[in-house]
């Protein structure tokens, strides 16, 4: 290797690190998270919060049919003239939409968990529900500032509300009064609160003469209406496991979760390579595509399956040192678990290859097998083997999406052979190297700097 290859190869390593360390803090946040909610609940307790905030998600996850993306798309197609009226119309289609969803809630939830809305928490947990009502408005607001490339309230109220929430548990847990309640009506407050400041960025467009235009509607809604498919997929697949463990007990769902959170973090390796990978691959051509897919899909290989491995050595003492003894049963599921950071990255890995051509239709295609596979399974492996059926289940739905991309890219760009996929010395090798160069240009810029300083001094 060159030393302007191992330069460019190294500004892509620097990248791919940068986007590891931020994505493994956003994950810790959640991690810590669930870890301060182990200490002051129970199973039990902490798996009927865990279910009554998940059927929130869940019902807006269906009602909402994509006014984000809907959102963007008007605005930057809309003329300028019209944009009153785009507001307009998206602001009533937002507030029907959260409307909607807490009717639907409400009535499901009756339905489906009365007997865990006992008391006080009947009330704390209504109180949330009624929160809904601005879930799609906070959506069809930030698609707005989406659109005028304002992203830094977006990225703040994202790690914002989940790091204040962690906050408050730790506050509510040193004072003794972390509870069931507590937790429900704080998030309650935390979302609303969380829509105040889009509310103020938008007051203009708020104060516009704009009207409700039937037409804009229309458009705005087949725009949307075209992908609901893939998004219900998705949001089945994110809460259906939940309902399903939820029904079993509610601690089933809390062991999950907790094995979930300590096996989460892993998840930031494959994403990162993922992310920094895709522009690469978009502006390369066929040849070279192969090439350097490849190449990322061996050291996704390299560096997960080296995380997992020493993820899993530690886990079966992490889990009853940091969520407590009684969260036990959350250890064989963790390591169960493990692999689909693997599976579920190679799967993504091959999924950006193929975007990068232009072919999105596998994406729809290999989320519904893995939603088939993973909650097929699970009406089985539940009764079979309890929490860790949930997670071999899991596991077989991230192999299947695999199998599906990986028949898909070899199908329409290149055949793979096993041989190109195994990670071998060279990648080890060019890892160090690249890591060698990394570190040189670090000293470089510590010595320029110090250098200045003497200079100015």
């Amino acid at each position: 290797m060159n030393e302007s290859t191992a330069a460019r190869q190294s500004s892509l390593m620097a990248r791919t690190a940068q986007t590891f360390f931020s994505m493994f803090g956003v994950l810790g946040i959640g991690v810590l998270s669930a870890i301060i909610l182990s200490r002051g609940l129970s199973p039990e307790d902490r798996g009927i919060f865990l279910g009554i905030s998940m059927y929130s998600g869940f019902i807006l996850g269906l009602c909402d049919v994509g006014i984000y993306m809907t959102t963007i798309y008007l605005w930057g197609k809309g003329a300028v003239e019209q944009r009153a009226d785009i507001f307009k119309t998206l602001l009533v289609w937002a507030l029907v939409t959260g409307g909607v969803a807490v009717v639907v809630v409400l009535f499901v939830t009756q339905w489906l968990i009365e007997g865990h809305l006992v008391g006080e928490i009947r009330m704390a947990a209504y109180v949330l529900y009624a929160t809904m009502l601005t879930g799609p408005l906070a959506s069809m607001l930030s698609g707005v500032l989406a659109a005028q490339q304002r992203f830094s309230l977006i990225n703040l109220i994202r790690v914002g509300v989940p790091g204040t929430l962690t906050v408050l548990w730790l506050m509510y847990y040193l004072t003794g009064i972390l509870s069931i309640i507590a937790c429900l009506y704080t998030t309650a407050l935390i979302s609303f609160s969380s829509l105040i400041p889009y509310l103020w960025q938008s007051r203009r467009l708020l104060m516009s003469r704009g009207k409700f235009r039937l037409s804009i509607f229309r458009t705005g809604i087949w725009y949307a209406l075209k992908s609901f498919g893939g998004s219900v997929i998705t949001v089945l697949g994110n809460s259906g496991t939940q309902i399903l463990l939820f029904s079993l007990t509610p601690a089933a769902l809390a062991f999950y979760q907790t094995a979930s959170s300590a096996t989460g973090v892993l998840w930031s390796i494959p994403k990162a390579i993922g992310l920094t990978s895709f522009p690469y691959m978009v502006i390369v051509d066929r040849t070279q595509l192969h090439e350097k897919m490849c190449r990322f899909f061996r050291l996704t290989i390299l560096f997960t399956g080296l995380g997992a491995i020493a993820l899993g050595s530690v886990i079966p003492y992490l889990i009853p040192l940091f969520f407590g003894d009684a969260y036990a049963p959350a250890i064989w599921p963790a390591l169960l678990l493990l692999p689909n950071a693997l599976f579920g990255g190679l799967s993504d890995l091959l999924g950006n290859a193929l975007n990068s051509t232009g072919r999105t239709l596998h994406n729809t295609i290999a989320t519904g097998c893995y939603v088939s596979v993973a909650l097929g399974s699970m009406t089985l492996t539940l009764d079979a083997w309890g929490i860790s059926g949930a997670a071999i289940s899991m596991g077989l739905g991230f192999l299947i999406s695999f199998i599906v991309r990986y028949l898909w890219y070899s199908y329409t760009i290149q055949r793979i052979s096993v041989r190109q996929l195994l990670p071998a010395y060279g990648d080890l090798k060019a890892v160090v190297q690249m890591g060698l160069t990394m570190m040189k240009k670090r000293d470089h810029r510590v010595k320029a700097k110090l250098t200045m300083k003497e200079g100015s001094s």
